[in-house]
Formats: structure tokens, C-alpha cells, sequence
């Protein structure tokens, strides 16, 4: 079975999404920290897939990951 695109985002729907408010969402954008697309040339429109690379963007590692890379390294 084929995957079904999913419909692109507004703003609003975006914000809601990562919890911000649409004001900051279009400041993100303004300031390339988030990908968007204006097809028309006017309305912006999301990926849910680049929403969720945003969001899980900066990612820290827990103690125990650190631990891990730190015996690994001293082998």
C-alpha cells in the first residue's frame, strides 16, 4: 500500500504543533531556523517532518549516554 502524503501545515497548525505561538513561528522562519514553503509567494505552509526535525533538534545525551562514550573512548 502507497504512503498518502499528508496535507501541509498553516501556521497556526505549526505552532500548535511545537507549542509556540504563531508570531514566534514566523520570527523562526524569518530568521531561517525553520524550513517553510510559500508556493504562492504569500501563504507559508510546513512539513510535519521538518516541524519534528526542529523539534527534536540539540538533542543532549543523558549521564549514563556520556559514561558510555567516555568508557568507550578510554577503551
Amino acid at each position: 500500500m502507497a504512503e498518502t502524503a499528508q496535507k501541509p501545515l498553516n501556521v497556526k497548525e505549526a505552532a500548535e504543533f511545537l507549542g509556540l505561538k504563531p508570531s514566534y513561528v514566523y520570527n523562526l522562519v524569518h530568521f531561517g531556523r525553520l524550513t517553510a514553503y510559500k508556493p504562492g509567494g504569500k501563504i507559508l505552509f510546513f512539513k510535519r517532518e521538518d516541524l519534528e526535525r526542529y523539534a527534536f533538534r540539540n538533542r543532549k545525551a543523558a549521564d549514563y549516554e556520556l559514561a558510555e562514550r567516555a568508557d568507550r573512548a578510554l577503551g
